[in-house]
């Protein structure tokens, strides 16, 4: 009976001290890998993004351009001393040079250091004879308005700008801009905190999330979009007996992102859901044009369409995909609401959208499943740009010291 008791009682015990054992071990490790995580990123993390305390990241300097967090591609060359993908001009002006410097997104990546619309605007000017125009691209992917606005204080004002042009882009521009937004990265993760709430520890950022849950996850994320595309992109040679022209989004992932766009042009909800966001690109935008008259020089907006209001197949497909009405949506409200504000507010503007509306009857000018601007897209814009500065009276008056 002893015997029987002592088999029945012993075993029980023994394994609750396996299984603490084995907790024990499991969170010291996890616990000790979060440190290692927070203690070391500066040091084993260099990708292509940074932690900055004022913008909350940055493209780091001199670093070999790759793809982007919405998957813009471009050359290969390196960013410059700021992270811009541009060449590294002086920051004292040269006698003489009329300096146009352009704040905005990844835009100004989609195309590489030489395809970019900045770029090509540069040859545009560089064939002119007369002064000498220098267009710098100060642009940041991954950024709304208000976002800008700090890199815009931070770096982009050191080139001493004649003429400031804002890439507003009506896609996501308002959408996307939180005015609680802190975009920062952490162990090459990017991640969205709440600004009122952000902590730091010798001025660097702490957050009450596992690192590396954040990282296996996204890593996990972008390798399964990667795969979905190869797999898509090899289908798409089978069946066109031509390997797809650029880097895509998996269609699934594309459409949805699209469809997450018509939130901000549904005439129900709009103006409740996104009031703050509006009216934080506003004051923005106001605060960029009093910069530039405290500097005495000049601003405009340059407002850049998305490709869901310049193909109407595009917008037909996620109608019938996602079940829509679309008397509810209203696709030129971006433009709408903020070419009103900027008449209100006498700053100047060129819209892109009729002309890119009636050139994407003939040609393509986004990229397939990407976003951003194709080749064709870029060369149009860099035209409409060059027309708008050098015909216009507006542009006359801008382009004058």
């Amino acid at each position: 009976m002893n015997l029987l008791r002592e088999f029945n009682l012993r075993p029980a015990p023994r394994i609750i001290k396996i299984i603490l054992k084995a907790g024990i071990i499991l969170a010291t490790s996890f616990l000790l890998t979060e440190a290692l995580m927070i203690v070391l990123d500066p040091y084993l993390f260099r990708g292509r993004f940074q932690y900055d305390p004022d913008m909350g990241f940055k493209v780091r300097a001199y670093h070999a351009n790759g793809v982007g967090l919405s998957g813009e591609s471009d050359d290969g060359t390196l960013t410059n001393r700021f992270g811009f993908n541009a060449p590294d001009y002086p920051l004292t002006k040269p006698p003489g040079t009329f300096r146009i410097v352009v704040v905005g997104d990844s835009f100004g990546w989609a195309g590489g250091l030489n395809g970019n619309y900045t770029h090509l605007l540069q040859v545009m000017f560089d064939r002119q004879p007369g002064r000498r125009i220098e267009v710098i691209n100060t642009g940041y992917p991954g950024t709304h308005t208000g976002e800008q606005l700090v890199m815009l204080r931070k770096y982009a004002l050191q080139y001493d700008p004649d003429l400031l042009v804002l890439g507003f882009f009506a896609g996501n521009d308002f959408l996307d801009a939180n005015p609680n937004r802190k975009r920062i990265v952490l162990n090459d993760c990017i991640v969205d905190i709440d600004r009122r709430h952000e902590h730091r520890l010798w001025n660097y950022p702490i957050v009450f999330r596992s690192r590396l849950w954040l990282f296996l996850s996204q890593k996990y994320a972008l390798y399964e979009a990667d795969e979905q595309a190869k797999r898509e992109a090899e289908e798409w040679s089978a069946a066109n007996r031509a390997a797809l022209p650029t880097r895509t989004m998996p269609e699934e992932l594309f459409y949805k992102h699209q469809a997450g766009k018509l939130a901000f042009c549904d005439r129900r909800t709009s103006a409740a859901q996104f009031g703050p966001n509006v009216d934080f690109i506003f004051r923005s935008i106001a605060e960029m044009q009093e910069l530039m008259n405290v500097r005495h020089g000049k601003f405009m907006v340059a407002i850049f369409p998305d490709e869901l209001q310049v193909s109407p197949t595009q917008f037909d497909m996620l109608v019938k995909k996602f079940g829509l009405q679309r008397a509810d949506y209203d696709l030129d409200l971006a433009q709408t609401k903020l070419k009103s504000f900027l008449d209100s507010q006498n700053i100047p503007y060129v819209d892109l959208l009729q002309r890119f509306r009636q050139e994407g009857q003939e040609r393509e000018l986004y990229r397939l499943r990407n976003t951003h601007w194709n080749q064709n897209g870029n060369q149009l814009a860099a035209e409409l740009l060059f027309d708008y500065l050098q015909n216009s009276s507006d542009g006359h008056r801008l382009m004058s010291y």
